[in-house]
Formats: structure tokens, sequence, C-alpha cells
């Protein structure tokens, strides 16, 4: 076969460790660093060095298990939707009941599962993991623009004026460059409300502070959306399911230089159709 009919591979014939690594979903360029860096990793034997040129056909090594840089069948990246528990560790650290959230995900061949933007141990809901290194780390640079839903318990008197009275306290200081966008009331017993929380850009924390601030005590926050992904009623705790090929399509535009007006987009398309998110529903204690 001549050189000019001959196939292209996904992955250049040599490239830097850290990005091909990353395009075959074994970690992220900061991770595979990080590996290098406490020399874990190995180029045909001798110990890898940051920026180091690799092709398929060098044995790459991480803790001495051989990592598979050839394209196969089962080549496209691939993406779950995940319910984590409350104070479940995100990266596979054993939790009190013995797992952690990547113990729990279905195995994939060749290829490692890379959460984007995880919460922190405290807090749980919604989780996205995908096999692309690239898109896991284009997503968290983009991570102050895209919008997001939580559902937030909080102890303490909340009526259309407390509301008002935090909505414009968050525009006239925001938190960490994000904004708050909307709070409705969803419920509740004895002391505690449940309020579902929409922002662009806001982590859990951001919102604690801010809540904080306005005389409520937050005590559960529940991520309920990210991007045009919410996470469907019928996911159980410590399940997941794959994300779909339109999912998948709308977080790789997501990534991109217009990323923004996608999420937009895309939410908006939800709202039309009256998708609705497990933020509604009363979490078990």
């Amino acid at each position: 076969m001549s050189q000019r009919n001959a196939p292209r591979s996904r992955i250049p014939i040599r490239d830097r460790i850290q990005k091909v690594l990353a395009e075959r979903g074994i970690g992220s360029r900061r991770q595979v660093e990080a590996w290098i860096a406490a020399q874990r990793i190995t180029v045909n034997g001798r110990l890898a060095r940051p920026g180091q040129p690799v092709g398929e056909e060098d044995d790459v090594r991480l803790d001495g298990r051989k990592l598979r840089l050839r394209d196969t069948t089962r080549s496209e990246h691939q993406g779950l939707v995940y319910h984590r528990p409350v104070r479940e560790e995100v990266r596979g650290s054993a939790d009190s009941t013995g797992r952690g959230s990547l113990e729990r995900l279905p195995k994939v061949a060749g290829r490692r599962w890379i959460p984007v933007s995880p919460l922190s141990r405290i807090d749980g809901g919604l989780e996205l993991f995908v096999t692309d290194g690239e898109l896991a780390a284009a997503l968290m640079r983009r991570g102050h623009e895209l919008p997001y839903e939580y559902s937030v318990r909080v102890r303490g008197d909340v009526t259309d004026l407390r509301i008002a009275s935090i909505l414009d306290h968050a525009k006239a200081d925001p938190a960490a460059g994000g904004t708050l966008t909307g709070i409705v009331l969803a419920g509740g017993e004895g002391t505690n409300r449940w309020l579902n929380v929409t922002c662009t850009g806001l982590r859990p924390r951001d919102l604690k502070g801010i809540l904080e601030q306005c005389g409520l005590e937050p005590n559960r926050v529940l991520r309920t959306r990210i991007g045009p992904i919410a996470m469907d009623r019928a996911l159980a705790r410590g399940r997941s399911r794959p994300m779909t090929d339109d999912e998948l399509k709308v977080l790789k535009e997501l990534a991109g230089p217009r990323g923004g007006q996608a999420a937009d987009a895309a939410v908006a398309r939800d709202c039309a159709t009256g998708r609705r998110t497990t933020g509604s529903r009363k979490p078990a204690r």
C-alpha cells in the first residue's frame, strides 16, 4: 500500500508522552506529569521524561503495567453519568463502605475514567466521567462558564423576601467569578428547607458562603446538572449510565471556543421539552 493511501492513525507517529496518554484516556496531562515526576512511568525500560516523544511502537508502562497505545475497534471515547453518594471518594480511594466511585464504575478496556470537575468528598450528586483526558481538561478549564444546578438543604426561615435578598447579595458581591441566577423553594420538613439553585460557574463551597452570609445554614449540597446533562430521577445513588452520543457531542462543543453559548442553548432545549432533574425530589437521609 502506498504511503498516500495508508490509513491514518488517530495518534501521530510520535508525540509528547503527556498528549499521547491523555488522548488515549489513560490520564490527564497533569496526571501524567505527576506520574513521571514520581518515576511511575517507563518508556522502553527507562524512566520517562516530561515531553518525551513516544509512539505506538514504544513499550510504555505505568507501575510496570503495559499501556495500550494502538488503535482498536473500541477506540471511540466514552462517557458516564454517575450519581455519587455523599462522602464517597471520587478518585478510587475506599470510603467507609470500602468502595470509591471508580470501583463502582464499569470497566472500559484500555482506558481510564477521568472525572470532570469532581465534587468535594462532603458533597454528592451528579458526577461526569469521560475516557478522553483532553476533553476532561478542556471542560475543567471552562468550568467558570458552565451552568450548574444544585439541590441545597438549608436550616433557617426561607421566604420570598429572603430569596430576593440572597440574589441581590450575590449580584452585588459575586463569589469566585460565578453568577447566581435563580433560587426556587422545593419543600422540606421542620427547620430544614430544600432549595433548587441555578448558577453559572459556582462551586458548592461558593454557594455555601453566599447562603451563610445571608443568614441560612446549608447542611447538604447535591449537584443535579452540569451544562446540558441533568441527573435522571431514576438514577439511584451509586449507579451510573452511559452518556449518549448526543451528550458527548455537546460536551465537546462546550470544550470549544463557543462553549458558553453551547451550554446555554442545550439548557434552553431541556427547559423547552420539560426535562426534569432529581433536584426537586427530596433526597433520602
